[in-house]
């Protein structure tokens, strides 16, 4: 329990404080890159964790249902659109319809009985052209989006494992050929 709460703040760590310590005359921040090195490795290392949390209650039980998950979703979009580094991204977007679209997304990959219905993560992502670092400050959004809703380190690290394991499909450097 204690290394998972580790994992979960090391992570954190690499999305949101590094950058402030930099800010403060601290070490360099770690690449774009290098963060998502460190959260990749955090995801691998908790997996049999998440993995025995989600078949003894699924993450959709633990998140609260269909409608817990929309205020989530919303609460997400929301602050995308207050992020300086990707709010670009939701320009011309109706942000009560992403919203829902993200929450049929999560719902169906978390255990939830809907089917996803919308378009292929690749096809729903390649025209905004995001980076790594979009990425993090997306994710970075997610957690604390988490946070302000007052979900446990738990499902914030399984939430933010499951974005980690969707990367390739939404970076644009790994699907503009595709």
């Amino acid at each position: 329990m204690k290394t998972k709460k580790m994992l979960l703040l090391l992570a954190a760590a690499l999305v949101v404080a590094i950058p402030v310590l930099v800010l403060a005359g601290g070490e360099k921040t770690p690449s774009a890159d290098e963060q998502m090195a460190g959260l990749v490795e955090s995801c691998q290392a908790s997996a049999d964790a998440r993995a025995a949390r989600h078949e003894a209650k699924a993450l959709y039980d633990r998140l609260g249902g269909y409608d817990k998950i929309l205020a989530l979703t919303t609460e997400i979009v929301r602050l995308h659109g207050e992020n300086d580094a990707i709010k670009r991204t939701l320009v011309g977007v109706d942000p009560e319809m992403l919203a829902k679209h993200v929450a049929d997304f999560m719902a169906a990959g978390t255990g939830g009985t809907a089917a996803y219905t919308g378009r292929s993560m690749p096809d729903a992502h390649r025209h905004l052209e995001l980076s790594t670092a979009d990425f993090l400050a997306a994710g970075g959004d997610v957690i604390q989006a988490m946070k302000n809703l007052g979900y446990g380190p738990d499902e914030i690290d399984e939430v933010v494992c499951i974005l980690v394991s969707l990367k390739d499909t939404v970076l644009y450097e790994k699907i503009r050929e595709s």
